[in-house]
């Protein structure tokens, strides 16, 4: 990875880490207020199924207790002293009455007898509103309940109560008359109160009670909205509740649960459980409530705690992630000071090189000129022993192949040339299968020194292209030494070209170019896959004493020159393919 790229791969890891590092905080903070709240509202839960059971269990034994006893009383002016007896049988802890009053009414509320305090107007009200709405309520236990109100004034700092009624005809018609009523008022304050207290709620937890109405008939903190209904939602009510859309489903539910609401008077959110319970046909709700800071407060001091270990992990991850990142750029550094080392090293070699070179081609100019004087004096005797054959009787064979290769040796001389200055181009109409013949032809000594197999894979038809018949099997030359320096003894060399069609460009997608391709492969060594971009350079070279580097640099010149291409793939110890392309006509520059 290069270096600037590195920097950026380092903050980008920096930021992920503490990215997750605050998104895992987050949710573990989350996954705990969850658990610490389900918990906290499973307790109240409890709480709440404690009161109401206690208060069921409570009514469920005054009402037995009262049927019992008008059951069994047979004499009439008894009964105010075991009326009294009954009162003073329900008492809390503190000797208070949480049985008020004990009377006895016929069928128009007529109160006949009376045991306690002396019934108010309110009671009588309560208690003939209730008689009336007897006779139309099919009751299984034979008893009713009033709604809470308050006893002595509607003023809802009094105390606050309700009535249960049941009829008497059922449990003694001797005693007492057709259709007469059995009340007793109970202290609903008192009542409330004696089974709250043995819970021992904390601070943060209190009670509070709904009717069947909606009207909230028990608070210990707000007593001033004591009797106002949810369904009435007046602005006084508004000023702290966003709405009582969580108290209209707990009066919809017939089963326990729990939730959680919002208080918008100065007040922090809540979480709360309730239970429904029926006291005869009356309908309450009981709910325990805590404020949701007072629940998380033991919570956050706990997880400052974790989150201050969190953060010692989190730097200390860091610190080591910023230390690897350290090391890594010192190796990076020290990687690219010895790449650069070696990279002036080689500008070093290739600089002495070219210089040795630059010095080969003065001499090339100099030695072709000299080697050039004694080839066209051969070949000039040459010709006049051809001219006195019959009288020399020699083989005009032979004397054809000394002209055919000093000819040879002139051209050769000419393409020395090349590494000082650039030859003519002389395009003509060559015939691929006698380029290659002949090319191949020149390096037979090579391929019969090392016992190398030539595989020609030629097509029936004839192809001929527009080139430099010279300058092409110079190309070939130089490849097929390079297979030949690359393979040891009983090697292979495959040759073989066959007719393609290319596209001519991307603009010119549908326009194809009638072209010759040439492959070249040998079953040597191979070469390097860092070595492939680098075989075409200048002076580029992987055999240490014989190569120039500029065989191949060459052959891609000549080949670019001819708007064609040459390309190469390897596979280290099996195989090397050169591929070149040539067009059948082009234009020169």
């Amino acid at each position: 990875m290069k270096k600037k790229y590195y920097k950026y791969f380092f903050v980008l890891i920096i930021i992920v880490t503490v990215l997750i590092f605050i998104s895992l905080i987050e949710k573990i903070y989350t996954v705990t207020l969850d658990d610490t709240k389900k918990t906290h509202q499973a307790q109240q839960l409890q709480m709440a199924r404690i009161v109401g059971e206690g208060i069921n269990y409570f009514m469920d034994h005054l009402v037995n207790d009262m049927g019992l006893l008008v059951a069994n009383s047979k004499i009439i002016t008894s009964k105010e002293s075991i009326l009294e007896q009954y009162i003073n049988h329900f008492q809390d802890d503190h000797n208070n009455k949480i049985i008020s009053t004990v009377l006895i009414s016929d069928s128009v509320s007529n109160i006949l007898y009376f045991a306690g305090a002396k019934p108010s107007a309110l009671l009588k009200k309560q208690l003939n509103r209730i008689i009336q709405t007897f006779s139309s309520t099919v009751n299984k236990n034979n008893y009713l309940a009033s709604e809470i109100f308050s006893y002595t004034s509607n003023d809802f700092k009094s105390e606050k109560a309700f009535l249960i009624v049941f009829s008497t005809s059922e449990l003694n018609k001797h005693v007492l008359n057709k259709n007469s009523y059995i009340s007793f008022l109970v202290n609903f304050d008192l009542l409330i109160k004696h089974f709250i207290k043995p819970l021992q709620l904390s601070s943060n937890d209190f009670i509070w009670i709904l009717d069947g109405n909606g009207r909230l008939i028990y608070h210990p903190k707000h007593e001033e909205m004591l009797f106002k209904s949810i369904y009435d939602e007046d602005k006084k009510c508004l000023s702290c509740h966003n709405s009582f859309a969580n108290q209209k489903k707990m009066l919809e539910s017939n089963v326990p649960s729990f939730g959680e609401h919002t208080i918008i008077g100065g007040e922090p959110s809540k979480i709360f459980a309730y239970v429904p319970i029926k006291v005869a046909n009356q309908k309450w709700v009981i709910a325990i409530s805590t404020f949701l800071p007072d629940v998380t407060a033991s919570l956050k001091d706990k997880f400052q705690l974790f989150f201050i270990l969190g953060v010692v992990i989190l730097v200390t991850f860091l610190f080591f992630i910023f230390l690897i990142y350290y090391l890594n750029m010192k190796r990076i550094k020290a990687e690219e000071i010895r790449k650069n080392l070696e990279r002036v090293q080689d500008y070093q070699e290739q600089l002495n090189h070219t210089a040795r070179l630059a010095s080969i081609g003065e001499l090339v100019d100099s030695v072709a000129h000299e080697i050039n004087t004694p080839v066209g004096i051969i070949s000039a005797h040459v010709d006049s022993i051809l001219l006195q054959e019959d009288k020399n009787k020699i083989l005009p064979e032979d004397i054809e192949i000394i002209k055919k290769q000093t000819k040879r040796i002139g051209e050769y001389i000419k393409s020395l040339l090349n590494f000082s200055k650039r030859i003519a181009f002389n395009p003509e109409s060559v015939i691929i299968k006698e380029l290659v013949n002949d090319s191949l032809y020149l390096l037979q000594p090579k391929f019969r020194e090392k016992n190398i197999e030539i595989v020609k894979e030629f097509p029936a038809d004839v192809i001929r292209i527009w080139g430099d018949k010279r300058q092409l099997e110079q190309v070939l030359i130089n490849i097929l030494n390079n297979a030949i320096d690359s393979m040891n003894k009983n090697g292979k060399i495959v040759i073989g070209y066959k007719e393609i069609d290319i596209i001519k460009d991307k603009i010119h997608s549908d326009q194809l170019i009638k072209s010759v391709m040439i492959t070249i492969s040998d079953n040597g060594i191979g070469i390097e896959k860092e070595n492939l971009n680098k075989i075409f350079e200048s002076f580029y070279t992987t055999k240490e004493k014989n190569g120039t580097g500029l065989g191949l640099s060459i052959a891609k010149s000549i080949i670019q020159r001819h708007r064609g291409k040459i390309e190469v793939s390897s596979k280290i110890g099996e195989e090397t393919t050169f591929s070149i392309t040539i067009p059948f006509n082009f234009q020169l520059d």
